[in-house]
């Protein structure tokens, strides 16, 4: 999978720049976004890349949003090689295969990944970090290949799953810590030296949310199928509590 390979990456945010010194020593790295990437791309050593040239690399990585999915695939469709291999790197899964699926062609493989981590957690390295590996039209070679290159290369704890069930279980894991922590993180919380560990909790999930966009939140929210039922059990939870205590 590696060695002199071509790999684009759509979307230079956050987490697309956080990849940019991980994948460089194993590809040819170009970038591209709908912002000009010149000066970027030059600090992070690669190429920046008009729309045609990044379409045409051998492996499309897609950090962008859920929302822009749509209209990026209708722009790149008819420009990817057919033996291109496009994978994303949405924090949902059903939403962009799904989507990658109508808009490519056929021949191209679409692989979904999900790094369970971030700049903040990967900041001081990301062995043993936790990735999802959805594959959704790809032969076993190359799923074999993937998976390799992100254990032996990068070094990740690669989690094997279905688009469904990734969903299914982030909707607990992440979609209702986020809702929780931002909630949390809303409250003017108060440092205080009678502090029990348990509010120490909620202070540092307020930190932890901190550099997280509200882009990110509504991805999580509002395009993983099984969001609004665990937010609406947390509510109806908290509410049953008031009554209790109301009475």
């Amino acid at each position: 999978m590696t060695g002199h390979r071509s790999l684009a990456i759509f979307g230079l945010g956050a987490f697309g720049r956080f990849m940019v010194p991980h994948l460089r020593p194993h590809f040819h790295v170009s970038v591209h976004d709908q912002h000009d990437t010149a000066d970027q791309a030059r600090e992070l050593g690669v190429t920046s890349a008009r729309l045609a040239q990044a379409a045409a690399a051998d492996l499309i990585v897609l950090a962008v949003p859920v929302q822009s999915l749509r209209s990026l695939l209708s722009s790149i469709g008819p420009l990817v090689r057919p033996d291109a291999t496009v994978l994303d790197v949405c924090s949902v899964k059903l939403a962009p295969i799904e989507l990658m699926l109508e808009l490519l062609p056929p021949s191209c493989s679409v692989i979904g990944l999900h790094p369970l981590f971030g700049p903040q957690s990967g900041r001081d390295g990301i062995s043993n970090l936790p990735i999802a590996l959805c594959p959704a039209r790809a032969d076993a070679t190359l799923v074999d290949q993937v998976r390799a290159f992100l254990r032996d290369d990068l070094r990740l704890r690669v989690i094997d799953t279905t688009p469904d069930e990734h969903d299914r279980q982030m909707a607990y894991v992440q979609a209702l810590t986020h809702f929780v922590s931002r909630a949390v993180g809303s409250l003017d919380l108060p440092r205080t030296p009678m502090a029990t560990r348990a509010y120490e909790r909620f202070l540092q999930m307020k930190a932890d949310l901190q550099n997280d966009s509200l882009d990110l939140f509504l991805t999580i929210e509002r395009f993983n199928p099984y969001a609004a039922q665990v937010r609406q059990s947390v509510v109806a939870a908290m509410n049953d509590l008031e009554a209790q205590i109301s009475q």
